[in-house]
């Protein structure tokens, strides 16, 4: 009995998989005999076998954790991206801003796709906000990348990096042009056409990630001083709260009933902060960047 419990205590990858699985399945099969209504007795071995694989597999993941993470860690840091993805925050930080590029280019083509769908004016702003905003997040990777191969040594790349923060703050002034065009046109214009609840609940979970996160992050970036990561972070905030409009719009469309009059002016209010944050970090960039250049040049100049 002592050496079942040891083996469960600490049990081997093979075994911890195959009860993983088997817990999927069982939980599944539990879903379905509920949404079938089925009350015959092999529910009733179905929901018991559930509840004790779910309680030891979450058991095993807590107690495997470390061993698990440790093993991920050593296999990573044997090839150079994952090592440079799991030991660098800055490289890890310029990879997830990739991604996030990749993803809003996606993104504008849907909701362009879903404009000429259902011949809507929502949709297409957004496609148009989405392409500016993938076409910011280029530029500002490719900046970036440029600024790191010209420099001559850590004094020069400080300042193309704070060159390149400044103009990021600038360019968050023209972007948020284009949202409060687009904030205006969603509040004259019709409705989005209502996703089902499940991709509305769907979308509320994706878009809460991103904004903690995002918060998150910008708190990381800032105790870096890091500019490049602080533009990245910024970025990533804006669209964060641009994200969580869109989501704002779509669950009103879900589920509201009836008039609509509160629900375009719940709108005005989100969009209306998700301007002004815009402009708040644009101005804090232009100015923050401007004053360390210029804490930069004098130091340089007293050398």
């Amino acid at each position: 009995m002592l050496r079942i419990l040891r083996f469960l205590k600490d049990p081997p990858a093979a075994f911890l998989i195959a009860i993983w699985v088997i817990t999927v399945a069982l939980v599944g099969g539990a879903v379905a005999l509920m949404s079938l209504d089925y009350e015959g007795w092999p529910s009733y071995i179905v929901y018991v076998c559930a509840a004790v694989f779910l309680a030891y597999s979450v058991f095993a993941i807590v107690r495997c954790a470390p061993r698990i993470k440790a093993g991920v860690v050593e296999r990573a840091k044997r090839r150079r991206f994952t090592n440079n993805l799991i030991g660098s925050y800055g490289f890890r930080t310029v990879v997830f801003f990739a991604v996030s590029f990749a993803i809003n280019t996606g993104y504008a083509l849907f909701n362009g796709v879903m404009g000429i769908i259902f011949s809507s004016v929502w949709y297409g702003v957004m496609s148009c906000y989405y392409i500016m905003l993938s076409a910011f997040r280029g530029a500002v990777l490719a900046l970036s990348y440029r600024a790191k191969k010209r420099a001559a040594d850590d004094c020069s790349a400080a300042e193309s990096k704070l060159k390149i923060y400044r103009l990021c703050g600038a360019a968050l002034f023209v972007l948020e042009l284009a949202l409060a065009g687009a904030v205006t046109l969603m509040i004259l214009s019709d409705r989005p056409a209502a996703y089902s609840q499940i991709m509305a609940i769907t979308s509320a979970a994706y878009t809460f990630y991103k904004v903690i996160f995002a918060v998150v992050n910008i708190v990381k970036a800032r105790r870096l001083r890091d500019p490049m990561l602080q533009c990245f972070r910024n970025i990533n905030l804006t669209d964060a709260g641009v994200s969580l409009l869109s989501l704002q719009v779509t669950m009103l469309a879900v589920f509201s009933e009836g008039d609509m009059r509160l629900a375009s002016a719940l709108n005005a209010v989100t969009g209306f902060v998700v301007c002004a944050l815009t402009v708040v970090l644009g101005i804090i960039m232009i100015v923050g960047g401007s004053l360390r250049l210029k804490q930069l040049k004098a130091g340089k100049a007293n050398e």
